[in-house]
C-alpha cells in the first residue's frame, strides 16, 4: 500500500464531503436536533400541566372556586368549564372538550362544612391510558390535597345532642373527620381507536408531511436539472403548465399511497381507516400547504441538495412535535402548540377528530378554512419565487 495514495484519496473524500450538504447535516446537523428533540421530549422534567375539566354543581361554588384559582409552579392546574347539566358534562367529556368532568351532588357544602362526608362524582374519559394516567393523578392529588387542609384548619363537627345520635350516624362522622371529600370515579363509554387506526392516520400524516414536501421540489429540480423547462419554452406548452402538471402528478403519487397504506392495514391487521369526504378535503389541503412550503424552499434554495437539508430540517423534527408518531397527551407543554398551531399539526389532530373520535364536520369547519387560507397563502409563494426561478434560467 502506498501511504500517499491513500492520503490523496482520504483528502479528496473529506474535500468533497464539505461541499455536499447533506452530508453536512446529517454529520453536523442531526446529532444536535436529535439530542435536543428527544431530550426536549423525554430527558427533563416536564413542566405543570393544566387540565381541562368540567364541573356540574347544585351548591359547590365554593370548592369550584378554589379548583379554578389553584396554580402549580405558577401554572393552573385546571381550567374549569361550567356546566348546567350532568348530561351537557357527559357530551363534551365524550367528545373531548375535557378531560375530566365532576358532578358536585345536592347538599354537597352542606354535608362539608356539617362535618359530613362530602362526595363527588368524577368521569374520566380511559380512552387514552396515559392521558386518563395524567388527569387522574392530578385530579385525586387536589382533593387529597385539599381533604387535608380541611382537616388542619378546623375541628371536626360533631353537632350537640350527639348522645342521640345512631351509631351508624356516628361512624358517618367519624369516616368525614379522616377524609372529608370521597371521589367517586365513574368511567364514560366511548370507542377507544386501536393504535393500528392512530398510526394508519399518522402515516397519512408523514405523506403529506415529508413526502409531497420533498417530492415536488425533488422533481421540478430534476426535471431543471435535464433541461426539460428550456424545451417546455420553446414549446407552446409554458413554465405554468409544467409546474401545474407536477403538482397534479403528486397529488395523485401521495393519493396512490394513502390508498395503499390503508389496504395493507386492513389486510395485515384486520382494521383499517378510510377517510370521509371532509377527511380527504383536510389531507388534499395539508397537501397543497406542504406542496407549496416544499416548492418556496425549493425554489429559495436554488439547489436539490440544500432543499433536500433545509427540508428534513424542518419535517424531521415535525415527525415527532407536530402529533404524528408521538400522541399529543405525551408531548411536554412547550410542544403542544406545535400541535395546535401549526397547519400540518392542526390538520392531523383534526383529521383524527373527525375520523377516530367521530367529531361533527361541522365544528372542523373554520380549521379547514384556515388551512386552506393558510396553504393558498404559501402556494401563491412558492408560485412568484418559481416564476423569478424561471426567469434566470433564460
Amino acid at each position: 500500500m502506498r501511504v500517499k495514495a491513500i492520503l490523496a484519496v482520504l483528502r479528496k473524500d473529506l474535500i468533497e464531503t464539505r461541499r455536499e450538504k447533506m452530508v453536512l447535516f446529517w454529520i453536523f446537523v442531526f446529532p444536535v436536533m436529535w439530542l435536543l428533540l428527544l431530550g426536549g421530549i423525554w430527558g427533563s422534567e416536564s413542566p405543570p400541566v393544566t387540565v381541562d375539566v368540567g364541573v356540574v354543581y347544585a351548591n359547590g361554588g365554593n370548592v369550584v372556586g378554589i379548583m379554578e384559582n389553584a396554580t402549580f409552579e405558577g401554572s393552573h392546574l385546571f381550567d374549569v368549564t361550567v356546566y348546567s347539566s350532568e348530561m351537557e358534562g357527559l357530551k363534551a367529556l365524550k367528545e373531548g372538550r375535557i378531560k375530566a368532568l365532576m358532578v358536585f351532588p345536592r347538599g354537597f357544602e352542606e354535608n362539608l362544612t356539617t362535618g359530613k362526608q362530602a362526595k363527588i362524582e368524577v368521569y374520566f374519559d380511559k380512552s387514552d391510558p396515559q392521558e386518563y394516567q395524567i388527569v387522574r393523578g392530578i385530579v385525586v392529588s387536589f382533593f387529597s390535597r385539599l381533604s387535608k387542609e380541611i382537616r388542619e384548619r378546623q375541628l371536626q363537627y360533631i353537632p350537640p345532642g350527639h348522645y342521640n345520635l345512631s351509631a351508624k350516624e356516628i361512624m358517618a362522622y367519624i369516616k368525614a373527620s379522616g377524609e372529608p371529600i370521597a371521589l367517586e370515579e365513574r368511567a364514560v363509554s366511548r370507542e377507544a381507536p386501536s393504535p393500528i387506526k392512530f398510526y394508519v392516520i399518522s402515516f397519512m400524516g408523514i405523506q403529506f408531511l415529508f413526502a409531497t414536501m420533498l417530492s415536488i421540489s425533488g422533481s421540478v429540480f430534476e426535471e431543471m436539472g435535464k433541461g426539460t423547462l428550456r424545451r417546455v419554452a420553446a414549446s407552446p406548452a409554458t413554465p405554468w403548465d409544467f409546474l401545474v402538471g407536477k403538482m397534479l402528478s403528486t397529488i395523485i403519487t401521495i393519493g396512490v399511497s394513502i390508498f395503499v397504506g390503508i389496504g395493507f392495514a386492513k389486510v395485515v391487521f384486520g382494521e383499517t381507516v378510510f377517510p370521509s369526504l371532509f377527511g380527504w378535503a383536510f389531507i388534499l389541503t395539508a397537501a397543497t400547504f406542504s406542496m407549496g412550503l416544499g416548492l418556496a424552499i425549493g425554489m429559495s434554495t436554488g439547489s436539490a441538495r440544500a432543499t433536500n437539508a433545509l427540508v428534513n430540517l424542518i419535517a424531521m423534527p415535525l415527525l415527532f412535535l407536530a402529533g404524528i408518531v408521538i400522541p399529543e397527551s405525551v408531548l411536554p407543554g412547550w410542544a403542544r402548540p406545535i400541535v395546535n398551531y401549526f397547519p400540518l399539526g392542526r390538520a392531523l389532530k383534526d383529521l383524527r377528530l373527525l375520523e377516530l373520535y367521530h367529531r361533527p364536520p361541522i365544528e372542523l369547519l373554520p380549521d379547514l378554512a384556515l388551512l386552506g387560507l393558510t396553504a393558498l397563502a404559501t402556494l401563491l409563494f412558492a408560485v412568484v419565487l418559481y416564476g423569478w426561478r424561471v426567469k434566470r434560467l433564460d
